[in-house]
């Protein structure tokens, strides 16, 4: 196998900040091809942080004196109802040291672990918190980071589950004021022919989303206007019940003609809507079978109830009257509609959001920022989300990996003449379970009294791959050299990448 190493360089000048720095959250399913009903992932947090502010230790940062509270878990902050059980098994965001480099101040700490989902799983996961050093010009304290991560278990268009990409960073980075820098961010992704491409963390709003019964969007409110004249319109159902005359002495007496709803026909054989006996219609006894005729009577004032009911639409007439003395409009009857549960808003930035943290000229192409800081002595935050397609003209990503990280203005340097990095003349042949050990050098080109190379960092790494500090050569005081040591496993056969970045102060 031939171990290919990709070098980056720069000379940069370090000065101090607050504890945390910057990270990234990625994901991989155990067994891409796993059919089962649930599926195992793993999830791996990688940070930086201040040191030794914050120790290099297992449990970061807890392990460190005064952080004993600083535990929290990864959250579920949108899509929850599919997280696939992940609510009943979080993960807290604790990760153990895996390099630091004094004089820069930086350590990075990294842990994987492993969760059970259910499949078809897709949701949002998020590390928030507030310890940013104070960022922009003027200085702003307190800014917020939200590092949102987008896991989905369905299977791809081509048949299995998707591996997040990867993202590698160095927090922080640094740049000369009024000198325009690029920052490559390392990406890369298991699946081969993946189109990975970044872009700018953003937040999007939450929404309710409807499905409505037809394509009508919104309901809609009838004016007073209307429904007065509604009403109106509809006055030949309202009936009223017109009193009947009792004239003509049908108060004391029931003479032919008189209504029967009048007093003297009550309780005679006074039937239908007048008294039809010439002579006047007699009382009757209460054994009189007229009686049940009364009792349709009493039905005849069920019917009058009716009437009372139609009145009730009167007053319905006055209700109406009455809402519009309060402005407000009574709707008609709504459509049919089926509610889902709020989205909410998928914050990727917190208080980083560009373009609001770093300068206006700042831009981003291929996984490459492009910065000028025009001001020195001042800090600016970066936020950009690492996605995967699967292939170069779709438009909907399969995955979302964050990247935050800060990037320090310093002034112009008494050298700035840029440290080399010594590339290897051979290719590194390694054989898996064969440990093997090799020197990374660099040569600081400024004078050692102005300047001084301080450190090779590791921008992009190999698992199990240790190095020691770095060694100024005994033959040469402007060479300096780090050893790096690594035995490969089975799972690395192919090419692997290592990218260094050499500092001098």
């Amino acid at each position: 196998m031939c171990l290919g190493l990709f070098i980056l360089y720069c000379s940069l000048i370090f000065t101090g900040a607050t504890h945390f720095n910057g990270g990234t959250i990625g994901w991989a399913p155990i067994d891409p091809y796993d059919n089962s009903s649930s599926v195992k992932i793993t999830v791996t947090q990688s940070y930086s942080w201040t040191y030794p502010y914050i120790q290099c230790a297992n449990n970061v940062p807890i392990s460190t004196s005064g952080f004993n509270g600083a535990n929290t878990n990864l959250t579920c902050v949108v899509d929850c109802s599919t997280d696939g059980g992940y609510s009943t098994a979080t993960i807290d965001i604790l990760t153990d040291c895996t390099s630091t480099s004094s004089s820069l101040k930086m350590m990075t700490s990294e842990r994987s672990k492993n969760i059970t989902l259910s499949s078809g799983a897709h949701f949002y996961l998020a590390h928030r918190g507030s310890a940013w050093v104070p960022l922009n010009d003027p200085a702003q304290q307190g800014l917020e980071w939200s590092i949102v991560t987008y896991i989905d278990l369905r299977k791809r268009s081509d048949g299995f589950i998707n591996t997040s990409p990867v993202a590698r960073f160095v927090s922080p980075q640094y740049a000369i004021v009024n000198k325009t820098i690029q920052i490559n961010i390392p990406v890369s992704d298991a699946n081969p022919g993946d189109d990975v491409r970044c872009r700018w963390s953003t937040y999007t709003t939450g929404y309710r989303r409807r499905k409505r019964s037809d394509k009508e969007e919104h309901i809609k409110h009838r004016s007073n206007v209307h429904l007065y004249s509604e009403v109106a319109s509809d006055t030949e159902f309202i009936h009223i019940r017109k009193k009947r005359a009792c004239g003509g002495g049908c108060g004391s007496s029931c003479v032919s003609g008189c209504s029967c709803s009048c007093s003297g026909c009550i309780s005679t054989t006074c039937t239908g809507s007048t008294c039809t006996t010439s002579g006047g219609c007699p009382l009757t006894v209460a054994t009189n079978t007229t009686v049940a005729t009364n009792t349709t009577v009493a039905t005849n004032t069920t019917v009058a109830t009716n009437t009372t009911v139609a009145t009730n639409t009167t007053v319905a007439i006055t209700t109406a009257t009455t809402i519009n003395a309060t402005t407000t409009e009574t709707p008609g009857t709504p459509k049919s509609t089926l509610s889902y549960p709020n989205r909410q808003a998928i914050d990727e930035c917190g208080s980083i959001c560009y373009p609001y943290t770093v300068p206006a000229s700042t831009t981003l192409s291929n996984c490459t920022i492009t910065f000028t800081g025009n001001q020195a002595g001042v800090w600016y935050a970066v936020a950009i989300q690492v996605e995967d397609f699967i292939d170069g003209t779709s438009t909907t990503p399969m995955s979302s990996v964050p990247v935050q990280f800060l990037i320090y203005v310093q002034s112009q340097p008494a050298c700035s003449k840029e440290p080399i990095i010594i590339l290897l003349d051979r290719c590194l042949e390694v054989q898996v379970g064969i440990s093997i050990s090799f020197n990374l050098s660099a040569i600081n080109l400024c004078n050692q009294s102005v300047a001084t190379l301080i450190d090779i960092a590791v921008s992009n790494g190999i698992t199990g791959m240790t190095h020691d500090n770095l060694i100024q050569s005994s033959t040469n005081s402007s060479i300096y050299y780090m050893t790096f040591t690594w035995t490969p496993q089975t799972n690395q056969i192919g090419s692997q990448q290592l990218c260094t970045i050499a500092y001098t102060r």
